[in-house]
């Protein structure tokens, strides 16, 4: 192998490389299972949110169904316009945009779809909607 063709790996030394690597996994592992367990967490809030105006509703006759139905649904325009005005990249599961990135195809997706998905996932499964 020619000294210019060496792999970065070789140059920094292999056993530095692989620290900071797993120190980086480590990181990130982290911070995706807390971002995921405070997802978790605003999903069964959410729920219990949308059972008690449920339970509400259910005295009111047909007016309880109309302020559900209303809530339900400017809930799940506000997170699809959040998608639309923010980050168009969050809309869908995100797996074929991976797969085009890792493929040069597109860019990658800026960093602000991660609050956008968030926010808007929380939004649309809290009015009732199925993600996934």
């Amino acid at each position: 192998m020619a000294n210019d063709e060496k792999l970065a790996s070789d140059q920094d030394g292999e056993h530095g490389s692989l620290i900071v690597l797993a120190i980086l996994a480590l990181i990130v592992g982290a911070a995706s299972g807390f971002v995921g367990a405070l997802f978790l967490l605003s999903l069964q809030w959410a729920d219990r949110f949308r059972d008690v105006i449920i339970v509400w509703s259910h005295s009111k006759a047909f007016a309880g169904f109309l302020v559900v139905s209303i809530v339900c649904a400017a809930v799940a325009a506000i997170a699809a316009w959040l998608v639309s005005r923010f980050s168009p990249h969050a809309s869908g599961s995100g797996i074929p945009h991976v797969e085009a990135v890792l493929d040069g195809q597109l860019p990658q997706a800026p960093f602000r779809i991660i609050p956008v998905k968030f926010v808007g996932g929380l939004l649309a499964i809290g009015a009732g909607l199925a993600l996934g």
